[in-house]
């Protein structure tokens, strides 16, 4: 399997295609520089090609697409020394790599947390395991410049998952394969699902259900990829749509030893039942910038800007909409074992009463060559939601914690966190809530 997934990255580097956005001929960026549509693709998978004395856990978690990016050694041979159908240009021959490939990521985590409640004070304590994420891939080459992707989570809910009345779901039902013993049923989340194909060298169009290519932490989705145990508040409460379904305009240039990056988006937009209707025949547009420098910096810019649709709360009634506007930036810095990262995001509904909801975090770690490649770490996050977000309070969290890989497919985590609900009326509202994880993700 490894075989073949590194024959992929390699027929992606001799083809150019990664993201459709090579560098230039005359001046190859100089070692492995992460390709952005391996990383949406491969982002946990790919793990379990890093060395394990990897500093960048993005990078890490992308050693295959950064194969990808590694420009092939400098010879002098002209076209005609080139055997095109050896280095799997030429999809009918026998070495074009058209396998189905198949890889995945799990995790699994130990939970407890506390909260207290003023003026009179509580405490309410949980622990517990939990399974978080079985995703798997689906990744096929389907000719030299035209590829095709699906992730699919599988998932124990909805069974033990708790209504808006208080109660919780049992999927419990008897098998009658099995004199009719309990068993019970979960569920699949597909995360995306899509074909995209090369227009030119620096120019790829995709269509399907992908990921909203917006900050950091979005495309940087998998257990095994990130640093926490968990997202930050902003990337949790969706101010930018996780996923959308349509298609996506990608394109790349070199510019010296710089690579700018930008994305376009024409979707579905936010809604219920995105991935198969547009519920009010309104499509949804955004967009994204990136520049990556040769010293260790990448920055960027995401804009999204649709209509909402939900479905009517009772027949006859009218359905939930409005338009909404969300803005968000990030930084990135990388250098020897050092990761600093930021990104701030704004949402705007077009409601009668306005609505604004704000966030931003700050995180900051680095990684040693000792303990298992430790990495200390730690995170501040601030949310402050609008009043259409019900049942959420705005809230700081003060994140810590230790990060250890000792293998490129593994990582196990340790994080604190305190956080500080503000008065309201949902759940959490004055809370001071004390959470302690321990996470195990692996790639396979």
């Amino acid at each position: 399997m490894k075989r073949a997934i590194f024959i992929a990255a390699l027929v992606g580097a001799l083809t150019q295609r990664a993201l459709g956005q090579p560098a230039p001929a005359a001046k190859p960026p100089e070692g492995a520089s992460a390709d952005d549509l391996s990383k949406a693709a491969d982002a946990a998978a790919d793990v379990a090609n890093v060395p394990q004395s990897a500093d960048d856990l993005s990078k890490a978690a992308d050693a295959a697409a950064d194969m990808a990016s590694v420009p092939p050694p400098a010879t002098k041979a002209s076209s005609a020394d080139i055997d095109l159908s050896s280095l799997g240009l030429d999809p009918g021959a026998s070495s074009f790599d058209d396998k189905l490939n198949i890889y995945g990521f799990a995790d699994i985590s130990y939970q407890g947390q506390y909260w207290l409640r003023e003026p009179i004070i509580t405490t309410k304590t949980a622990r517990t395991f939990s399974v978080g994420t079985l995703a798997l891939y689906l990744a096929k080459n389907l000719t030299a410049k035209a590829r095709a992707l699906a992730e699919v989570q599988f998932t124990f809910l909805p069974n033990g998952a708790q209504s808006n009345d208080g109660t919780f779901v049992d999927t419990t039902a008897r098998d009658p394969t099995n004199y009719s013993r309990p068993v019970r049923w979960g569920g699949v989340v597909v995360h995306r699902v899509y074909v995209e194909y090369d227009l030119t060298e620096g120019l790829t169009i995709r269509a399907g259900h992908w990921l909203t290519p917006y900050g950091i932490w979005n495309i940087d989705h998998g257990s095994p990829a990130i640093i926490g145990t968990s997202r930050p508040y902003i990337i949790g409460q969706e101010f930018f749509p996780e996923h959308q379904t349509g298609l996506e305009l990608i394109g790349s240039r070199h510019l010296d030893d710089y690579k700018l990056s930008a994305h376009l988006t024409a979707t579905n937009g936010r809604g219920p039942a995105e991935a198969q209707i547009d519920a009010d025949n309104k499509l949804a547009f955004g967009g994204r910038v990136e520049v990556e420098t040769p010293w260790g910096v990448k920055a960027g810019g995401s804009y999204y800007r649709g209509r909402y649709t939900g479905f009517p709360p009772m027949p006859g009634m009218a359905a939930p909409t409005y338009r909404e506007e969300a803005y968000g930036g990030d930084i990135q810095f990388d250098h020897d074992g050092l990761r600093a990262q930021a990104e701030i995001s704004v949402l705007d509904r077009h409601l009668p009463t306005g609505d604004l909801d704000f966030g931003f975090y700050v995180l900051a770690g680095y990684r040693f060559n000792v303990l298992w490649n430790v990495m200390p770490f730690g995170y501040y996050e601030d949310y402050r939601p609008g009043d259409a977000t019900g049942g959420f309070e705005a809230v700081t969290a003060v994140n810590v914690g230790l990060n250890f890989r000792p293998t490129g497919s593994m990582v196990l985590k340790l994080q604190g966190t305190r956080a500080a609900f503000a008065d309201g009326e949902g759940l959490l509202a004055g809370n001071t809530v004390y959470l302690y994880v321990g996470q195990a993700a692996w790639a396979f």
